[in-house]
């Protein structure tokens, strides 16, 4: 057995043992940031849609496994031993290091000329972009206390909300630009078609973001011996089973959210375009607008009060969870199906707001469950099946139902309608049954 602290995981401990509230939310600022980029890089795509298809001659299928698949396989497969090098190693290199991967990677899916070599360059931003979350939860942890861990969470996963409106917002202004000459020169690069132009112009400033996590401090690791030996794996696997109910309750029920997220919001624009007959930039300045105040709403406000119920408890953030499941569930066959764009914006903006608590809440849950030298390997695990099921998964159900079912400009509506609300159900049962487990898990 590795020498660990006797306190239990997440057990709040004297706030002067912590950074200074300035540094630790400096260090909150850049990785906030560092997932804006992320997003961007990752959701971009989704306002592509269209040029993608016209120029490589694609199906909807084939388009959502370039949002999916192609980015979900890579991300999820080397987040395990990424987790692993996260717990023994200097936290901010691995994630310079990934930063400047991905970026360099989604900047590449701009010189393809063909389906497979974007396929590619979309599992490399994959690998890249593994390096962030697992390294970011296990920093933060080691930042705050627990009274102030949900909403520090919170802050950091509005990243991804901001980061995927951001990326709709970009791509129209981009798209805009050259609408009327067809392409754009831009140095070394040279001519450029629209969506080519717009993963280089998205990629190529996440490399500063790689220099600024070079230059910030390593926060302790709180709770641990000094001592430079890893827990084995086989004691990370013991500990994950004893705490199955609740971990992995947990996991799987973000998971779902994650798949009633992506099967709507990878569509959105496309939905927008089809549906209501929105041009291509309206529809990302909608969905982008939408997203961000979404965002803000069940990432900020659901970070804030899940510190307050039930004391920031692990139990009562998951029961919080639970209960902005059972409202996304509702809102979920609302947005996709009602007549005027207004009232879908703000259903969709509701729907959102629900999906997003569970990004902050959730984490904050996994760590207070969690030994700190297990943080980085076990946030890793939970990001392997959150993000193989949800974002995997995700927008290729919600295309193959439409392409098969629904084989109409208008049939994106109806797989949106039948998949979201589908999986917000299952996290919703799934939240509940987890904050039960947590609320009983044995001490470590």
């Amino acid at each position: 057995m590795s020498d660990l602290s006797t306190a239990a995981p997440g057990a709040p401990a004297a706030s002067s043992d912590y950074p200074s509230p300035v540094m630790a939310w400096a260090v909150v600022a850049v990785l906030f940031v560092a997932y804006i980029f992320s997003f961007i890089d990752r959701m971009i795509i989704g306002l592509l849609v269209e040029p993608l298809k016209a120029d490589l001659d694609l199906t909807d299928t084939q388009v959502s496994l370039l949002q999916g698949f192609a980015f979900a396989i890579f991300y999820t497969i080397i987040g395990l031993p990424l987790g692993r090098i996260i717990d023994r190693t200097t936290r901010m290199r691995v994630v310079a290091a990934g930063v400047a991967l991905w970026s360099l990677m989604t900047a590449s899916c701009g010189l393809a000329g063909q389906y497979w070599q974007l396929f590619l360059a979309r599992m490399g931003v994959g690998v890249g972009e593994a390096t962030l979350s697992p390294a970011a939860y296990s920093v933060i942890s080691d930042s705050f206390p627990q009274r102030r861990l949900g909403l520090a969470m919170g802050v950091y996963g509005l990243g991804s909300a901001v980061g995927a409106g951001l990326a709709f917002l970009i791509g129209a202004v981009v798209i805009e630009m050259v609408a009327s000459a067809g392409s754009m020169t831009l140095p070394v690069f040279g001519e450029l078609r629209a969506w080519q132009a717009t993963f280089v112009i998205v990629g190529l400033p996440g490399l500063l973001i790689a220099g600024l996590f070079m230059l910030l401090p390593e926060p302790a690791r709180r709770g641990v011996a000094q001592t430079d030996s890893a827990i084995p794996m086989s004691e990370v696997w013991a500990f994950m089973r004893r705490r199955a109910g609740s971990i992995l309750g947990l996991s799987f029920a973000v998971a779902m959210v994650n798949l009633a997220v992506f099967a709507a919001v990878s569509w959105l624009p496309v939905f927008l375009i089809r549906v209501h007959g929105f041009e291509l930039t309206q529809a990302g300045h909608f969905a982008g607008g939408a997203l961000i105040l979404g965002g803000l709403i069940g990432l900020i406000g659901g970070g804030w009060l899940s510190d307050k119920f039930n004391q920031g408890s692990a139990a009562g953030r998951l029961k919080f969870c639970g209960i902005a499941g059972a409202v996304g569930s509702v809102f979920a066959v609302i947005f996709p199906l009602v007549g005027q764009p207004v009232f879908t914006g703000i259903a969709f903006v509701i729907f959102f707001a629900s999906a997003a608590v569970p990004i902050g809440a959730g984490a904050s849950a996994l760590q207070q469950l969690t030994p700190n030298q297990m943080r980085a390997t076990v946030s890793a695990v939970y990001l392997f099946i959150v993000n193989l099921i949800g974002l995997g998964a995700g927008p290729t159900v919600a295309a193959f139902i439409g392409d098969t079912f629904f084989p109409f400009a208008e049939g994106i509506r109806y797989a949106i309608a039948i998949v979201s609300p589908l999986a917000f159900v299952c996290a919703t049962i799934l939240f509940f049954v987890s904050s039960k487990y947590a609320a009983r898990a044995l001490p470590e």
